[in-house]
């Protein structure tokens, strides 16, 4: 259990923390710094927490440290600009959180401040050799190093999509930086801890070396977090042998998501000096960069592989898509959307939205602020040399979805522009339908770090992870085949058989839903060409749409008859009926007011009914059930 004293002038302060942190840890609540102290001196904490609220912050933090030096002090700020972190840690704190902040980022930051910083007995271990800082040449060269450190800092960004790339250019400043012939960036990877990255160290090593947090250097380091080195922790053997493997003097925690997840090695220096406190120093604070370096490759990556999923959803989609997160950055863009927009998505991923265009990103922005959707937005766009009609729809905490398309010229003129609730219908569907399974998967993979060795969990997210996926490939395969045209394979049938087969595979369903099933068949047996398998799947669609009508049970009516040329089937159904305002748009693809599905069961049935030359029409509609009307020509030369 950890006792964390928060110091706060807002009771929603310690509400937070008490909900984000462990339910073991003990918080203790103080809304000044005098009670605070008084407080601190009648019990030991592990951690303590100040608010920059009025007469707190910089104020209560000096007060705090003069009475209790040794307090490990997390400050809260409303400010995220270096300078005021840099104040607050220059003041005494040991690590300083912009507000507003993930639960995630607390529990990292107080796991930060609680670990042990290296002992002053460590410090005055050192050997009495260690240069001193007055040395002009010595200050010379540490201004060098620290220029090597930056230009590193600033090449970096350079290689967030490529991990081997990143590692092997730290490992190689690793050895100018600081004059060594060895290092190495060691990273967990499938449960052991490897070298991803070395310089100066052979095949054998590098590719059979393991380490684990049971033992060792990686053990150690997760219990005190700071520096280690060889010479000095004599206690430590099993730690001190790994680093002696890898040739290595001192070694320093990389620290990913709150926890340790790898770490930098340096050997000896090439020309025997000694390390000083100010080589220390910088290796500790090159680590704790290349440690957020390592985070945002590793987001940078996440989202590369989002945005190749949902490319390969959305890649046959006629039109561009693009999904903004809520914090106003390019989560995706298809193929299509980099056609009309003239960019690239690999230059706007993560990116301000900004970045698509003054027109674009104002439409975005005013449905994030107010999370009402915009149909058929249209506005002319400079750099497409034309008019861009958008359709936004929100997508809650994830940020919103963007389909659109160029308007032709022709269709310029805002008067010649027709409202087409396609647009509407499908952004919204895909919205919900691609949503709420990422909400369950992306849930899950922020547990896994935390829950990992659990079973129960792993059992739990596989088989989450795996249904949802498998309901976003649904929705793929759904898109795929309706926007694939088939080449119809026409024979000569029996209507009358090729219905009744249809029925004959829906009576466990039918039985299973009260429904009773009532036929009648066209004493002449009609014939017609037809694709039997394209018409039982539009036989099929409109048969579950009157079956879907009919939740508590009811009567399904089906008949086929001759009348004027034409092979009629007729379904009827005594559901509640289509409201007048919804039967203009049932055969409109994506319409449906149905909770689940893409809203293309109708749309299909009536697209394959007008591929045989045919026609799906509702007859008739009213309290008592639905009529709907399946018409095609009767095959010629048929009896």
């Amino acid at each position: 259990m950890n006792v964390i004293l928060v110091i706060a002038d807002e009771r929603a302060i310690c509400e937070a923390m008490r909900a984000a942190l462990p339910e073991t840890d003990l918080i203790l609540f103080e809304t000044g710094a005098e009670k605070a102290v008084r407080r601190l001196n009648t019990m030991q904490v592990d951690a303590v927490v100040i608010d920059d609220g009025p007469a707190l912050g910089a104020q209560a933090l000096g007060i705090v440290l003069e009475a209790a030096p040794w307090a490990p002090v997390l400050a809260l700020s409303s400010r995220g600009d270096s300078e005021t972190l840099a104040n607050y840690l220059l003041a005494g704190a040991r690590a300083c959180l912009p507000k507003p902040f993930s639960c995630e980022a607390l529990r990292a930051a107080i796991d930060r401040v609680m670990r042990p910083r290296a002992s002053s007995a460590a410090r005055d271990a050192l050997p009495s050799r260690l240069p001193t800082h007055g040395h002009e040449p010595l200050r010379e060269a540490g201004v060098g190093r620290h220029q090597m450190a930056l230009r590193w800092l600033g090449r970096a960004s350079n290689y967030l999509d490529d991990p081997k790339r990143l590692g092997q250019s730290l490992a190689d400043a690793l050895a100018d930086i600081f004059d060594t012939a060895r290092s190495a960036v060691l990273m967990e990877t499938n449960s052991h801890v490897r070298i991803v990255a070395s310089q100066g160290l052979s095949v054998q090593v590098t590719g059979s070396l393991l380490l684990g947090f049971g033992g060792g250097i990686m053990r150690w380091l997760e219990e005190n977090g700071c520096l280690f080195d060889r010479l000095l922790q004599a206690g430590a053997a099993d730690a001190a042998k790994e680093l002696q493997i890898l040739g290595a003097r001192l070694a320093v925690p990389l620290v990913c998501a709150g926890r340790v997840c790898g770490a930098l090695a340096i050997g000896e220096k090439a020309s025997g000096a000694e390390y000083t406190m100010e080589d220390r120093e910088l290796f500790t604070v090159l680590a704790r960069c290349a440690s957020g370096i390592f985070e945002r490759s590793q987001s940078h990556r996440d989202a590369s592989q989002r945005h190749h999923r949902l490319n390969t959803v959305f890649a046959h989609v006629p039109a561009g898509v693009v999904v903004v997160a809520a914090n106003k950055t390019v989560a995706m863009m298809n193929q299509q959307a980099e056609s009309i927009l003239r960019l690239r998505a690999v230059d706007v991923l993560g990116r301000s939205v900004q970045k698509l265009g003054s027109g674009f990103a104002d439409a975005v922005l005013r449905t994030l602020s107010d999370g009402q959707p915009r149909m058929n937005h249209a506005f002319h766009d400079p750099a497409v040399s034309g008019t861009l009609q958008l359709n936004v729809a929100p997508m809650g905490a994830d940020g919103v979805v963007v389909l659109f398309s160029k308007a032709a010229e022709q269709t310029v003129q805002a008067r010649e522009i027709a409202y087409s609730p396609f647009w509407e219908h499908l952004a919204g569907r895909v919205a919900q339908e691609i949503k709420n399974p990422m909400v369950a998967i992306n849930t899950f993979a922020q547990l896994l770090p935390r829950k990992y060795d659990s079973e129960d969990f792993r059992d739990a997210f596989s088989s989450v992870v795996q249904k949802e996926v498998q309901r976003i490939n649904s929705v793929v395969e759904t898109l795929f085949d309706f926007a694939r045209k088939p080449e119809l394979i026409l024979r000569r049938v029996n209507l009358n058989e090729t219905v009744r087969d249809v029925l004959k595979s829906f009576e466990d369903e039918l039985a299973r839903r009260a429904i009773i099933l009532q036929a009648e068949w066209e004493p002449t047996s009609p014939e017609a060409d037809l694709d039997v398998s394209q018409f039982r799947l539009a036989i099929e669609q409109v048969l579950r749409n009157s079956m879907d009508a009919m939740p508590g049970g009811g009567t399904l009516k089906v008949a086929t008859r001759r009348k004027d040329g034409a092979c009629q089937i007729v379904i009827n159904d005594t559901g509640p009926g289509i409201p007048p305002g919804d039967a203009p748009n049932i055969f409109m693809p994506f319409y449906s007011t149905k909770e689940h599905g893409m809203g293309l069961g109708l749309a299909t049935a009536a697209r394959i009914a007008q591929e045989h030359a045919g026609n799906l029409n509702l007859a008739e509609s009213s309290e008592k059930g639905s009529t709907f009307v399946i018409s095609i020509p009767v095959a010629t030369n048929a009896s």
